[in-house]
């Protein structure tokens, strides 16, 4: 299944599609501004990024006693329960991921009364909430809530976080 991407840009839909036309719609839009990114630690070239974990010693022992240590250990649990994710982490993860888009409302009316709804899967309510928003994000929202509505309802047997 190919990724569907999309680019906002003052709470406008500018581009949607797979990444690289959604890079050229957005090229044609605006010249890329070079932005000088800090060289981090890792294995960049891999995707692998290092960041802090803060566990009590007992987990401490507990990853460092597993074979490949630590770092290997995490990832196999992480892989492992990316794999295995039930239907209501589908639903959080769909929620929270639409919660972020709502966000560009967040100082609009129907903000709040949206992430509530969402939350409730309160579809007539979020349907209203979202009524005064710009026409071509808001179909957008829609298609998601109801997507998740569905997922609540046991219509759509998708189990993927995207």
């Amino acid at each position: 299944m190919a990724e569907n991407y999309i680019a906002i840009y003052n709470k406008t839909l500018i581009a949607e599609g797979n990444l690289a036309a959604i890079v050229r719609q957005v090229k044609s839009i605006e010249p890329p501004q070079a932005a000088k990114l800090p060289v981090k630690r890792g294995r960049p070239k891999l995707g692998v990024q290092s960041k802090e974990v803060t566990l009590l010693p007992k987990h401490w022992e507990w990853l460092t006693s597993q074979r490949g240590g630590a770092s290997v250990t995490l990832r196999r649990l992480i892989d492992q329960a990316i794999k295995n994710v039930t239907p209501e982490q589908v639903i959080q993860m769909k929620q929270n991921q639409l919660y972020n888009l709502l966000n560009l409302f967040a100082d609009d009316a129907g903000f709040e009364e949206a992430t509530r709804a969402l939350y409730r899967n309160n579809k007539a309510n979020f349907m209203q909430a979202i009524a005064t928003w710009p026409k071509d994000l808001q179909q957008l929202i829609q298609e998601k809530f109801v997507a998740i509505h569905q997922l609540h309802s046991g219509k759509n047997n998708d189990n993927g976080p995207a």
